[in-house]
């Protein structure tokens, strides 16, 4: 049983990462209003905060990395770099956390399920 809130966010959160890895080294404003979109859709998708949480940064971190042509270097990693490794980072959390999410729904489903087949033997005595 598919859960259709998670796989719409899966996919919001999978073509997210397509556009951050296709995006070129100065500033895209269309590639970043896609990234807009997208995470508003994805923010909208599952209702959990901590999700919302991960997608604002992915959004503030695309949008300093497609709205400049220049990126202030953190450490040795470039400035574009670093706002790619801090996105996917960010993206692979909501990419875990939708697992979570799906597998705590199936367990619960499973529990429910379980109670009531036990509870159709007490009846049937």
């Amino acid at each position: 049983m598919g859960y259709p809130d998670i796989e719409r966010a899966r996919a919001g959160q999978s073509t997210l990462q397509r556009v951050i890895d296709v995006a070129g080294p100065g500033a895209d404003l269309r590639a970043l209003r896609r990234v807009v979109d997208l995470c508003g859709s994805l923010a909208e998708a599952v209702d959990d905060d901590y999700c919302r949480e991960k997608v604002r940064a992915v959004a503030e971190y695309a949008a300093e990395l497609l709205s400049k042509d220049e990126h202030r270097a953190r450490g040795a990693l470039s400035g574009a770099d670093f706002l790619r490794r801090e996105i996917r980072g960010a993206l692979e959390l909501v990419q875990s956390r939708l697992y979570s999410i799906e597998r705590a729904r199936r367990h619960g489903v499973q529990a429910v399920a379980r109670a009531m087949s036990g509870a159709a033997h007490v009846f049937k005595r």
